[in-house]
């Protein structure tokens, strides 16, 4: 069997029409001006690449190419391997790319979530902080104002917190910060750092000490297990291991306030959070109910809009969404 080839012998770009053929373990190539013999076994026959010519390198740095697939197949039986052959079979590599979909489904809905909680325990107490400074600065004076509760009252409110005996003492919040928002209206959150930031609203529209208490140890709940972060890190997940990679947080610095207004627990967070807050508000003498009665107020606030202007901005920052579910939860404890 003789194939069709082009030759080029490495020293120029001189193209040569050749042909091929075996003889024994030699491959044989013709022109009009080139003969030459060499052992089968010397030289490099490159995977394909779809359509494209085959190609055989050399050792001398010369090499020839073949346009026929086909009949490249048929004068060297089994060159190609078996990695090869599935690479240019439309099922195998269907299948492949189904594979792929669903490792990275999985990666999203298993391996994010587990990296994120590994890399949340290993970030410097020192980034953290600067984070929940980041984030406040961001936020005070575009959506945030100076608290107008009296200093004696977010003092006792300060002092009742850390009073508190706490099932896990990580729980303990960094800073509890108050501020004022016409906007946001009733709410609490805490921050990556495990600063706990209480709206002015909330703190009115609580009937007692005690259902601002079950809402904070909420929050505690969550910078226990240090959800705020964990959830930041899987929505820049990208951009960290950028800044992981380059030594440089800014990039992520500069859009941590905006990922923390798009958070949103997932259910076990919440789930979490609130079995932290029923186990303190039992270790303290407070019935995990008021933190119900509170959820109840704040989805009834929001339902029939307490401000004007709260709108669609009650969710704005609404990281912990009351539901049926979990208020029947806590008044059954």
């Amino acid at each position: 069997m003789r194939l069709a080839a082009v030759y080029y012998d490495g020293r120029n770009a001189k193209a040569h029409p050749v042909t091929l053929c075996l003889e024994g373990d030699k491959l044989l190539l013709q022109g009009k001006e080139i003969v030459r013999r060499d052992a089968i076994s010397a030289l490099e026959i490159q995977p394909p690449l779809g359509s494209t010519p085959r190609v055989v390198l050399f050792a001398d740095g010369a090499r020839c190419e073949v346009a026929d697939n086909r009949g490249f197949a048929e004068l060297f039986p089994g060159a190609d391997s078996r990695v090869a052959v599935l690479e240019n079979s439309w099922r195998w590599s269907g299948l492949a790319l189904l594979l792929v979909l669903a490792l990275a489904g999985a990666g999203y809905l298993w391996g994010l979530p587990y990296a994120a909680q590994r890399l949340a325990q290993r970030i410097p107490a020192e980034l953290a902080a600067s984070l929940d400074r980041e984030v406040l600065a961001d936020l005070d004076g575009k959506v945030f104002q100076t608290s107008r509760l009296s200093p004696d009252r977010r003092r006792g409110l300060e002092a009742r917190v850390a009073e508190l005996v706490l099932p896990d003492p990580a729980g303990r919040p960094g800073a509890i910060e108050f501020r004022f928002s016409a906007e946001l209206g009733p709410n609490a959150f805490a921050l990556p750092g495990g600063t706990v930031v209480v709206l002015d609203a909330l703190v009115e529209l609580a009937e007692d000490d005690q259902e601002i208490v079950a809402v904070l140890l909420h929050e505690m709940g969550h910078v226990a297990g240090r959800h705020a972060l964990r959830q930041m890190l899987q929505a820049s997940a990208v951009g960290l291991a950028m800044a992981w990679y380059i030594g440089d947080f800014s990039n992520m610095l500069a859009a941590a306030p905006a990922l923390m207004l798009e958070a949103r627990y997932s259910r076990d967070f919440e789930r979490d959070a609130d079995r932290f807050a029923a186990e303190a508000l039992q270790a303290n003498a407070i019935p995990p109910g008021r933190l119900a009665d509170m959820l109840l107020k704040l989805e009834t606030a929001r339902q029939r809009g307490l401000d004007a202007k709260l709108g669609a901005g009650s969710d704005y920052l609404s990281s912990h969404p009351t539901s049926e579910e979990r208020i029947q939860r806590l008044r059954s404890q």
